[in-house]
């Protein structure tokens, strides 16, 4: 956890974040030319400049899938005729951070845990959505279509890789593991998810809990060398199995400050609208989609493609599932209080 000073005052603020960042990619890419080309998109991590506008309203997504949502809106929603506005992406968790204390981002999907951790240390923030029920899955090699693990009993008996100790991931499997009274052991951690990746690839470890694309981009690696990578257990399901609840894992929603709030209620109630037609057209479109998303998501066009369907897009209220989300948070909080900023966040930290 890093200490920042803002304009007043010192706010701690952990942002550990479960996406891949652009140089977590380019790191991978140099070092063990993983990605057979550098495509435009690793030097474009912001809609193409057609996309752009001279508005100073800018909406900020991170790195990884679900900020499609905002390129298709921006592109073909209502709200752009109230306020235009440019979507771009923060390329690190530093970024974002530096983006939030100092008010250049007023609006951005986030991790969702860090919407709670600026709300409980006195933030004017709100969280106004979910945009991903979740993106984590365990890859695993599989014999003939048979995965080498079929439940999280079997993998507590394998050697698995996970991108960043105590974040998402981690948290997230040892919350599942604790639950099922399953000894959590044979871990190994490395600094980005593109080192799992090639951790995993490489045969140093059985399976690795992965976001995607990360996990279509293993599949179609793993196929080049004949070797065929399965998504063995949904972390989702296994979440939704052990708690009782939907299959999805709230990990990411679009946040706005108070007074971005205050001051764009019109475009808000219409981006709303325009979030929920982009979810259902991302589905009905997926290679279009993977096409608009490879403009500025460093990743290839075929991995982007393979993980949209598996990208669980959405447009939920967050307040129409708070008490999920509290529940989600407490589970957080429990094994580490820093991670929602000392305390289970209350209602009012939900767009309302």
């Amino acid at each position: 956890m890093a200490n920042l000073t803002g304009q007043q005052k010192t706010v701690a603020i952990v942002i550990q974040s479960p996406f891949p960042t652009r140089s977590g990619i380019d790191n991978m890419l140099r070092r063990r030319q993983f990605i057979t080309t550098a495509t435009a998109s690793l030097a474009a991590l912001s809609l193409p400049i057609h996309a752009q506008t001279d508005s100073k309203l800018t909406l900020w997504g991170p790195p990884v899938t679900p900020s499609v949502l905002l390129a298709i809106a921006a592109r073909d929603g209502k709200a752009k005729d109230i306020r235009p506005f440019a979507v771009q992406i923060w390329r690190s968790p530093d970024q974002l951070r530096a983006g939030l204390l100092n008010g250049d981002i007023a609006a951005s999907i986030v991790p969702s845990y860090v919407a709670a951790n600026l709300y409980n240390q006195g933030g004017k923030v709100k969280l106004f959505n979910i945009m991903s029920e979740g993106l984590n899955y365990i890859a695993a090699p599989a014999a003939d279509g048979k995965p080498l693990v079929t439940s999280l009993a079997e993998l507590a008996t394998r050697r698995v890789v996970i991108p960043f100790k105590n974040d998402m991931p981690d948290l997230l499997l040892q919350i599942l593991y604790k639950k099922a009274g399953l000894e959590f052991a044979n871990i190994h951690y490395t600094a980005t998810p593109p080192e799992a990746l090639v951790m995993f690839l490489s045969g140093k470890v059985d399976c690795a809990m992965l976001p995607e694309p990360l996990l279509s981009l293993a599949q179609i690696k793993g196929k080049e060398k004949d070797r065929e990578i399965v998504r063995a257990l949904d972390v989702q399901q296994l979440w939704g199995e052990a708690f009782g609840t939907a299959p999805r894992v709230p990990i990411a929603g679009l946040l706005f400050t108070d007074d971005f709030i205050r001051d764009n209620q019109e475009f808000i109630t219409a981006l709303n609208d325009d979030l929920t037609a982009a979810v259902a057209w991302s589905k009905e479109h997926p290679q279009e989609t993977a096409a608009l998303a490879a403009e500025y998501l460093p990743f290839p066009k075929e991995a982007l493609a393979a993980a949209i369907p598996h990208s669980r897009f959405a447009a939920i209220p967050a307040a129409s599932i708070d008490s999920e989300l509290r529940n989600f948070y407490t589970e957080l909080h429990a094994l580490n209080a820093k991670i929602t900023g000392g305390k289970v966040p209350d209602a009012g930290l939900f767009y309302r």
